[in-house]
């Protein structure tokens, strides 16, 4: 396998001193741990001779490197670059679990079997590499990373973020400018800037002493600091001072004339064999020569000039702007005529059909079906970029205008998958004009709706939605129908909307005749009008069991549609079910989603622990999925518990990068939670006043955070701060709209959280007989609300002089408290005790102050038997991650073996 590309220009690192230690600190940690670093730059900064050097050091230290190089042909082939960087290691691929490993061989092309799922991939990658590293670390060279295929990426990116604990490293060059997977994944990145004047003449003295004077001053103005630059305009100097057109407006233009004057030397055959090369970097040297008619003697002035090198049966450019001027300076005609010869010339069935359609001038219908069948193999493997990269030139091919239509319309909706949004918008103007048939251009108009940057405001949009919606049941796609609206119930569970279009949408969605008791059904109903559609939804969900719904995606929508109807302690079981079987089916779209729900619904349920777990988990998987709402909501949540536990020093410190994050998109709804977050930390602390403030932008009805239905679980918190900060007649107005809400539509969290906040609002001679009320509901499913009542009412008994009654609903208030881990809670019902006069011990330190949600996650699952290589499967991190965890738990356990985990759990938990 070839190296990476390094050119002369920068060979021996002048002016990098900072760029090289940099690159020394991520190699040096190995094998002790990982880490990875961007390079971004320019073309022909140097970000090749830092990843040689990269390369140079980890061998020099006994270790392996594995390089991949990103190539701007490449683009439309499925997991090239992965294949490229496996390749050596792929006998590592024995040890996967046999799921990965046809995953991995299905992406490869290895196998025939259908593996949909990408995400499967990027697991089976991580987990292959972690099993190569074993007998020695690895650094991954990754050049010209902004030229990798998509799936590549997203698998490097994937890895990148797990690669702390690990004897593995990753270096990537990207292309400043190019946006990637890479940026996403939020690694440590270096900006290489060009040389400063004294390093650059430096280089340029050691180059080209001779230059006249006139001339190096001019190639140092206009090589700007530039590596590369420098020695190629040193080059043509001489030749180019008697020249009378003007240079280039920008450096990488300069750079690929200096690049073309050289070719312009060598023989026609030499051009020829070049031009072969450069519009297939797979070609082997033997497709070369029989492409271009040439002999391998042919390719010797390249050599010679310094061009291209051959290595390993292949020839590489010594630079991308080398390729890139060798394709420039070839006519039309002749890129063609190469690409025909590609065609006939190159074994691999899927490159000879790229070169085919590359060769075609006008319509060929042959040709378009491949391309469609090979995107739909693409899609299967789980490459959906490369799919759609085969649909957009398939329909461009193709003159049957309907066929055309229904291409575009494809690969617009891959396009939205993979969140190209002006891609989309691009397709779907060439697409619009065509002759569309009646799924098709319901299709068109879906995504013309969800990329119109509008539908959480615009009005109508819900009328808009169904009429498409009843357009895809009616053009027999009733499935598509139901799905197309989830976006518009999802806007109206987060926004203000009208009753009489959320009937409406009800409606719609029970119209499409998939039957009401379909879970997907219920998600979007119980979404769209939870206040209407609760007490059905909680009779239909009442009579299933967990054993049932074995699905796990149906396992989702029937959690959702019990948390959004208000029964949290249901969704909590069919939510941890669906994490539980999407996480085995590596799922990681959904799981990612599905964690953030369970993660809302366990905090009333009690289960904070879980709570902060999933919802830490959700937040990093946001980043592999690309779902930046999902992420920021489970930062949110994962805040609210923090501030409930009241484990923050400072909530502030914790809400500000998601809050600000947030604000930048424009997504005043999800403020609502960071409201709820800094209400519940003031709570706490017993600043009522200060929490009052916090929480009544979500009951404001005329402010930008109001939530409807967060108002639900968050109804006690504000009833206690307006009732201990004298601002009680401020919320009357809403206990009363919610008190009706609760009559009529009987959702459980509203209906206890209204049963416990009356007493607080009562008079003295109501007061008790109101929390007596309380206490007698059934509070254990919400263990939350009856800490709290049990607390409330030992003080209102304290402060009527009935200090020995208080003493009981005190002491069990401070016992679940001490059990939720709601330490700031459980210090105030202390305090309260003893100002009865009775002593308690302090809090007994628990797990949850030991270890953290991660750790606790996976000291119970060892304590279940499961072995490390079990754990990293279920949590997508390597064995060696989960053993470094386990060892630095041991000691917070007081315990020095594995086979003392369950009892170390039991004792401390």
């Amino acid at each position: 396998m070839a190296g990476p590309v390094r050119t002369d220009a920068v060979g021996d690192l002048i002016g990098r001193e900072a760029e090289s230690e940099l690159i020394a600190a991520v190699v040096d940690r190995l094998p002790a741990g990982g880490g990875a670093l961007v390079l971004r730059g320019e073309p022909g900064i140097g970000k090749s001779a830092l990843l040689h050097l990269a390369r140079e050091r980890a061998e020099a230290a006994g270790g392996r490197t594995l390089t991949t190089v990103g190539v701007e042909s490449e683009a439309e082939f499925a997991f090239a670059g992965l294949h490229q960087l496996l390749h050596p290691v792929l006998g590592h691929a024995a040890r996967l679990p046999a799921a990965q490993r046809r995953a991995l061989g299905a992406a490869l092309g290895a196998s025939e079997e259908v593996e949909p799922d990408s995400f499967r991939v990027a697991l089976a990658t991580f987990q292959l590499l972690c099993e190569a590293a074993e007998t020695g670390p690895i650094v991954l060279i990754v050049d010209d990373a902004h030229w990798l295929d998509r799936p590549t990426l997203g698998a490097l990116a994937f890895v990148a973020r797990r690669l702390d604990s690990e004897p593995l490293a990753m270096v990537a060059a990207v292309r400043a400018g190019r946006a990637t997977s890479l940026d996403d994944a939020r690694l440590p990145t270096l900006d290489v800037e060009r040389l400063s004047a004294p390093a650059a003449a430096e280089l340029l003295d050691g180059r080209a002493a001779e230059l006249h004077p006139v001339l190096r001053a001019r190639v140092l103005a206009e090589a700007a600091g530039n590596p590369l630059a420098l020695v190629e305009l040193a080059r043509t100097a001489s030749a180019s001072a008697t020249r009378l057109t003007p240079a280039p407006p920008t450096l990488t233009a300069r750079l690929e004339q200096a690049f073309a004057s050289r070719l312009d030397d060598l023989p026609a055959e030499t051009r020829s064999a070049l031009l072969a090369a450069a519009l297939d970097s797979r070609a082997s040297l033997g497709e070369i020569l029989r492409a271009s008619a040439a002999s391998v003697v042919a390719l010797d002035p390249a050599v010679e000039a310094w061009l291209v090198e051959i290595q390993d049966g292949a020839v590489r450019f010594r630079h991308p702007l080398i390729r890139a001027a060798v394709r420039q300076s070839a006519s039309a005609g002749q890129v063609l005529a190469m690409y025909a010869a590609l065609a006939e010339a190159v074994a691999d069935p899927e490159r000879s059909m790229w070169h085919r359609a590359m060769a075609v001038e006008g319509p060929d219908e042959l040709i378009a079906s491949a391309l469609e069948e090979h995107a739909r193999a693409a899609r299967g493997r789980g490459a959906v970029t490369v799919a759609g990269l085969a649909l957009e030139p398939a329909a461009a091919l193709t003159a049957d205008l309907h066929n055309k239509g229904r291409l575009l319309v494809a690969a617009a909706e891959i396009a939205y998958e993979l969140g190209l949004v002006d891609v989309v918008r691009r397709v779907l103007q060439e697409a619009e004009p065509l002759d569309l048939a009646v799924l098709e251009a319901a299709r068109l108009a879906w995504l013309r709706q969800v990329v119109s940057g509008d539908v959480w405001v615009k009005s109508g949009a819900t009328r808009t939605f169904v009429e498409i919606a009843e357009q895809m049941r009616n053009g027999g796609d009733p499935d598509l129908a139901l799905r197309s609206l989830v976006p518009i119930a999802h806007r109206c569970w987060w926004t203000r909307t009208r009753t009489t279009t959320r009937q409406y949408l009800v409606d719609a969605a029970m119209g499409m005749g998939l039957g009401n008791g379909d879970p997907r059904v219920l998600a979007v109903i119980a979404l769209a009008h939870p206040e209407m559609t609760g007490p059905s939804i909680l009779s239909r969900v009442a009579r299933l069991s967990l054993g049932e719904v074995t699905d796990a995606v149906a396992a989702m929508h029937v959690g959702i549609a019990a948390e959004k109807a208000g029964d949290f302690q249901i969704g909590a079981r069919f939510l941890a079910r669906a994490v539980e079987g999407l996480r085995e089916q590596v799922r990681l779209g959904l799981l990612t989603q599905a964690l953030v729900h369970f993660a809302w619904v366990a905090i009333p349920a009690g289960e904070w622990g879980a709570a902060t777990a999933a919802a830490q988990e959700a937040a990093a998987l946001a980043r592999d999925t690309r779902q930046p709402q999902y992420g920021l909501t489970g930062e949110l949540v994962g805040a609210l518990v923090t501030a409930l536990r009241g484990t923050a020093p400072n909530i502030e410190s914790v809400l500000a990068e998601p809050e600000q994050a947030v604000l930048r998109m424009e997504g005043g709804p999800l403020l609502a939670t960071a409201h709820l977050a800094r209400g519940a930390a003031t709570l706490g602390e017993g600043r009522h006043a200060d929490a009052f403030r916090h929480l009544w932008p979500v009951f404001d009805e005329t402010g930008p955070a109001f939530h409807r239905f967060m108002r639900w679980p968050a109804l006690l918190d504000l009833v206690e701060a307006a009732a201990a900060s004298g601002q009680a007649a401020r919320v009357a107005g809403a206990m009363a709209e919610l008190e009706s809400i609760a009559a009529r539509s009987e959702p459980p969290i509203l209906s206890l959280s209204l049963v416990c906040a009356r007493p607080l609002l009562a008079a003295d001679e109501r007061a008790e007989a109101l929390f007596v009320a309380a206490l007698a509901h059934d509070l254990a499913g919400y263990p939350f609300l009856g800490a709290r009542t049990r607390f409330s009412f030992g003080r209102w008994l304290r402060r009527q002089r009935r200090t020995a009654e208080s003493r009981a609903p005190l002491r069990e208030s401070v016992a679940l408290f001490d059990a939720l881990g709601a330490t700031v809670w459980s210090r105030r019902a202390r305090q309260e005790l003893r100002a009865t006069g009775e002593t308690i011990g302090a809090r007994a330190v628990d797990l949850r102050d030991r270890l953290t949600a991660q750790e606790l996650q996976i000291a119970q699952l060892a304590a279940e038997g499961l072995s490390n290589r079990e754990i990293g499967e279920r949590l997508f991190l390597s064995p060696r991650t989960i053993g470094g965890h386990l060892y630095r738990m041991f000691p917070k356990l007081e315990i020095t073996a594995r086979a003392q985990l369950r009892d170390a759990l039991k004792r401390v938990g």
